[in-house]
């Protein structure tokens, strides 16, 4: 950047025709870039670098840091909180104020406004001037906290995750570790970010296995803010409606359990039906949604509501298994299972990213008897398309927000109205509000009890 010195009076000097003239747009516009200035005047830098040498304007830089969000009206309405969930909120407030380091595990049902309590305790964190990170598990997730927390803190507020260019994301770590943004929402990563004076880590729906980097390093988020707190005496506040059982079982004997037993306001717990999909064979469905579901699905259109389907498994058909030798086709380096994706027609392995074109024929009997079996979101949504053809039909899963916002502007258009079916994988499971949305359904629910994981009990009651 090019600007003229302090007390500077350009009639005092004798100028070239060519300096006069920049001397009189830096008069106009009090700084510009070198580049502009040239651009304007369509002179060279050379007119500015005899300025800076008469001492008649200075050279300096002028940082214009990157802001991977738009920042709201800031509003400072007092958060209202139900009987219940002050009484969490002050005993959570109550360990906060300890200046200690401790766990809190905030255990709540599904609705029972989790969210407006760690606002609040993160908003009395901010006042006493101390950084609080709030991490969530789904990059997905973080629009709609941005709306709401740049609302209340305007650009106090920093992001952390993948979805960031490189540049926006060095721009986040300067802002924060200047002190410029106090509040650091964002998915595992966002642990590191370098505050100085650490007084909150929020985990909310603390039993993801998300927060677990599966790459080098290998880390798991949770490990990694208990240290932290540990050395800033503050509070790690774990919060879910199914928290992990470990995290569960230490709430209840060393860590702080604090309860929310009910719905905010006059929300009540949806109707739930389970429908057993092989009845529904035996009557000649065999398609993924059963006769339940696509009625309520056809009555939601009918009415003008939204529905959102869950079914976590990505791909057209989750495996393919040979008719003669009964083989299942699986990686090379993984021996997993591989998955066929329409999109590119190949078979592909989500643990490596392995993948090969699509062929019938078997690789250990060589006959060309492959055949497909299993669903995932791309069969699924298929489906839906076939079955109601004027429906508009959103997908969300890993292959269908490869590009950077593509979260933000997906889940934007659905909550605008701009479709009536929303389906994902576990993208779209946790901490969404959509008002309109009357109807969820979950396709294959009982499929993760036999997935390859030990604890697939335990993850698909987490679900």
């Amino acid at each position: 950047m090019v600007s003229l010195c302090d007390d500077v009076d350009i009639n005092d000097y004798k100028l070239t025709p060519k300096q006069q003239k920049v001397a009189e747009l830096l008069t106009v516009v009090d700084k510009a870039s070198v580049k502009e200035v040239c651009y304007y005047t369509g002179y060279t830098q050379s007119v500015t670098d005899s300025l800076v040498k008469k001492k008649i304007a200075k050279y300096f830089t002028d940082e214009v840091m990157r802001i991977p969000y738009t920042v709201s009206n800031v509003k400072k309405d007092e958060v209202v909180l139900s009987p219940s969930q002050q009484s969490a909120f002050d005993n959570l407030y109550s360990k906060y104020c300890e200046d200690k380091a401790s766990v809190s595990l905030l255990y709540g049902v599904t609705g029972s406004g989790k969210t407006s309590v760690f606002m609040k305790l993160i908003e009395k964190c901010f006042n006493d001037n101390k950084g609080t990170i709030l991490m969530v598990p789904e990059i997905a997730l973080t629009p709609q906290l941005i709306k709401i927390f740049t609302s209340r803190f305007g650009d106090n507020v920093a992001v952390f995750h993948s979805g960031l260019s490189i540049g926006e994301r060095l721009d986040e770590y300067k802002r924060v570790s200047r002190g410029d943004a106090k509040i650091v929402l964002g998915t595992r990563s966002a642990v590191f970010a370098p505050l100085k004076n650490i007084g909150l880590i929020v985990m909310d729906e603390e039993q993801e296995s998300s927060y677990k980097s599966e790459q080098t390093p290998r880390y798991n988020a949770r490990d990694i803010a208990k240290f932290r707190c540990y050395k800033h005496n503050a509070l790690l506040l774990l919060s879910s409606a199914t928290p992990s059982v470990e995290s569960f079982y230490m709430a209840e004997k060393i860590y702080n359990l604090v309860k929310l037993t009910e719905r905010y306001g006059k929300a009540t717990l949806p109707q739930v039906s389970v429908v057993d999909m092989n009845e529904e064979q035996m009557k000649g469905n065999f398609s993924n949604y059963s006769s339940t579901l696509k009625e309520l699905l056809s009555s939601n259109l009918i009415h003008k509501k939204q529905s959102i389907i869950l079914l976590n498994r990505r791909g057209y058909n989750t495996f393919l298994s040979c008719r003669s030798c009964g083989q299942v086709v699986t990686c090379p380096n993984c021996s997993i299972s591989m998955t066929y994706h329409s999109a590119n027609n190949r078979m592909m392995c989500h643990y490596c990213g392995h993948s090969v074109p699509y062929t019938d024929e078997c690789p250990d009997c060589h006959q060309h008897t492959l055949k497909f079996s299993g669903a995932g979101t791309q069969k699924a949504e298929q489906e839906l398309v076939d079955m109601f053809p004027s429906a508009r039909v959103l997908r969300m899963d890993a292959d269908a927000t490869m590009t950077k916002s593509s979260y933000e502007t997906k889940l934007t258009a659905f909550a605008n109205g701009e479709y009536d079916i929303l389906i994902g994988t576990q993208m779209v499971a946790k901490g969404l509000d959509f008002p309109n949305v009357t109807l969820v359904g979950v396709i294959n629910a009982d499929q993760m009890l036999y997935s390859d994981d030990y604890r697939s009990y335990e993850e698909h009651f987490l679900y």
